[in-house]
């Protein structure tokens, strides 16, 4: 399926929404269109070093969470799991 630069556009300003929710530490990203699911790869600071973190998106849920309140809230946990080294709070504690 051919996306839009449009829903392109849409999908990254939510993702950097939702990253931004979560409190991550210094970071950057780029979301990666696939056949399926899309990759989001985050690259923050891991323990002193930068890493890259790689996490499945499914593009339809994406979309839907910028107006589904409980879709956002799901993406917000499962990526809260996925991209827990990379929050603040753990930098902090260390």
């Amino acid at each position: 399926m051919l996306w839009s630069a449009t829903e392109i556009a849409a999908a990254r300003e939510t993702i950097s929404a939702l990253l931004e929710e979560l409190g991550l530490a210094a970071y950057v990203f780029a979301i990666e269109p696939r056949e399926g699911k899309w990759e989001l790869k985050v690259e923050c600071d891991i323990a002193g070093a930068w890493e890259t973190v790689t996490v499945p998106v499914d593009i339809q849920a994406l979309l839907a969470s910028r107006t589904d309140p409980d879709m956002r809230k799901r993406l917000l946990q499962v990526w809260d799991t996925e991209l827990a080294a990379c929050r603040r709070s753990e930098r902090l504690k260390s």
